[in-house]
């Protein structure tokens, strides 16, 4: 039987050894320099290191850099000739504490993941592996997503904190939501300047029935190339047509059981499933996230003695 996931270290996976090295930046780099390095090594986001190059103690994602360089929220176009891109991207973190941009998670690989457990409840999604003793000795990003592939590689390690074999409607997890959808007539930039102000990662697009039609999520924003971007003054419903990554969202309904709803997770590469009335009636009751099932382990952990 596995350990329970509450109780094992960054060192229990087994992550270290095939992660990459960490790719950072100082935080007087230019934007265009962040740019160019998350369309190089193709990711979205970067740590970033403090004044004196000793420890990362940020990160940046590129949903940030994007709403900084359009951030003139009277223009009904977007100049890309008047972007800011010299700028250090100190100036994109600015003082959002509740932004991912501000602080970074970190934990010792030796640490138990329960309290990175809460950070990632907490709405978190990555998190900085590092040698206390030496921070800069080869640290390495844990992600929610390494959580979820855990679990489902070792279902034992949840025994006792999550029932798989349960339904949507079982977990508590919908009753419990204020659901915020969005029109597909609305503009793109404007829904993810929404999205930035109530920190939320993606939201429901409704037809004009008030039927699922689509999300619109950080993982349709234009890539580090910036190809596209002045596609995000379109409405909302052109904007998936032109940029999505998906063709389909992921939904699920209230009888899926959280086993398939974390399948869904990894086979789709999303942080949510959203959840419909049925899969004939495009209702939507709600969504299961990542943060919500690290929320669930965290509600049933019971602290160990030693």
């Amino acid at each position: 039987m596995s350990k329970l996931i509450t109780e094992l270290r960054p060192i229990d996976l087994s992550l270290a050894e095939s992660r990459p090295s960490l790719i950072a930046v100082s935080p007087t780099v230019s934007i265009q320099t962040a740019l160019t390095l998350m369309m190089t090594n193709k990711i979205t986001s970067l740590p970033v290191f403090s004044h004196n190059n000793t420890e990362v103690n940020s990160i940046i994602n590129l949903f940030d850099i994007l709403l900084y360089l359009v951030d003139n929220k009277h223009n009904k176009s977007i100049e890309t000739e008047k972007f800011h891109l010299e700028d250090p991207v100190e100036l994109v973190l600015g003082l959002d504490t509740d932004r991912e941009s501000y602080r970074m998670h970190k934990l010792d690989r030796k640490d138990k993941l329960i309290e990175t457990l809460r950070a990632f409840s907490s709405g978190k999604h990555r998190a900085l592996v590092v040698d206390f003793h030496n921070q800069l000795k080869h640290p390495w990003i844990l992600s929610q997503t390494d959580i979820i592939r855990h679990i489902i590689n070792h279902p034992s390690s949840v025994a006792g904190l999550l029932n798989l074999d349960a339904s949507v409607k079982d977990l508590n997890i919908i009753s419990k939501q204020h659901l915020i959808t969005v029109p597909d007539t609305d503009i793109a930039l404007d829904i993810y300047r929404f999205m930035a102000e109530k920190n939320l990662s993606g939201l429901p697009v409704l037809n004009a029935d008030g039927e699922f039609e689509t999300d619109l999520c950080v993982e349709d924003l234009p890539k580090a190339n910036l190809e596209n971007i002045d596609s995000l003054v379109l409405p909302c419903k052109e904007y998936i047509k032109v940029a999505t990554n998906h063709a389909s969202p992921p939904t699920a309904t209230l009888d899926t059981t959280l086993h398939d709803i974390l399948n869904i997770m990894i086979e789709q590469d999303t942080h949510r499933v959203w959840i419909l009335e049925t899969n004939n009636l495009k209702k939507v009751m709600g969504v299961v996230t990542m943060s919500d099932i690290m929320g669930l382990l965290c509600v049933n952990h019971r602290p160990s003695l030693f």
